[in-house]
């Protein structure tokens, strides 16, 4: 199933995807470059669904004004499937007072927002997103992909790992895959486009 802002869908019913996109962003090393007008998220999507597009894959997590209520209504007058993430950022797009009151329950806060619904809205997450570093896995990655792998198998929900320029891509499947035992098929590698290494993206795909 596929878990959307506004319930469980069959994946048949999902459609034409844009599989990793943002309606809303807000981050600290962003300055001036907010995703945060609903109006303007709405004719994205209208012109979307024109086009015929029926699915939107919304890769904004935790403490980045992902606007889960707000995705509820879009998705509603829109009609357009629109799934949510938890998950977090590196630890430059987010707020220190925000990591220091997720340090021992991080896990904890993804599976509430899978199961139960993000604060009050009622709107649950369905799927898990976290973030390498440019050809590296520092501390804060390693603590939020150890995190996503104990949520995905509390839930089964997938993984979506934002790959800083396309690298790491091996280093992350040898984490997830390898030692936190997140089968493949359920781990998304965003942006390894922009790192077009031929024998990185057959030896990635294997997994």
């Amino acid at each position: 199933m596929i878990r959307t802002v506004l319930g469980d869908i069959r994946p048949q019913e999902l459609g034409v995807c844009d599989a990793h996109d943002h309606l809303f962003l807000r981050s600290r090393q962003l300055p001036g470059r907010e995703l945060d007008d609903v109006a303007a998220a709405r004719a994205e999507l209208e012109a979307f669904r024109a086009a015929g597009g029926t699915a939107v894959v919304q890769w904004t997590p935790h403490g980045m004004g992902r606007r889960p209520a707000d995705l509820a209504t879009l998705s509603r007058a829109t009609g357009v499937h629109l799934v949510c993430a938890t998950g977090l950022h590196q630890a430059p797009h987010t707020a220190p007072e925000l990591l220091e009151g997720l340090r021992g329950r991080l896990a904890e806060v993804f599976v509430t927002e899978l199961t139960e619904g993000i604060g009050t809205t009622g709107v649950r997450a369905g799927l898990i997103k976290v973030a390498g570093g440019f050809h590296t896995l520092d501390a804060h990655a390693r603590w939020t992909m150890a995190a996503a792998a104990e949520a995905h198998h509390a839930t089964g929900a997938p993984i979506a790992v934002h790959l800083e320029l396309g690298t790491g891509a091996l280093d992350v499947l040898d984490l997830l895959c390898g030692e936190l035992g997140v089968p493949g098929d359920r781990v998304i590698l965003g942006h390894l486009n922009r790192f077009p290494d031929p024998v990185t993206q057959r030896q990635a795909a294997a997994s």
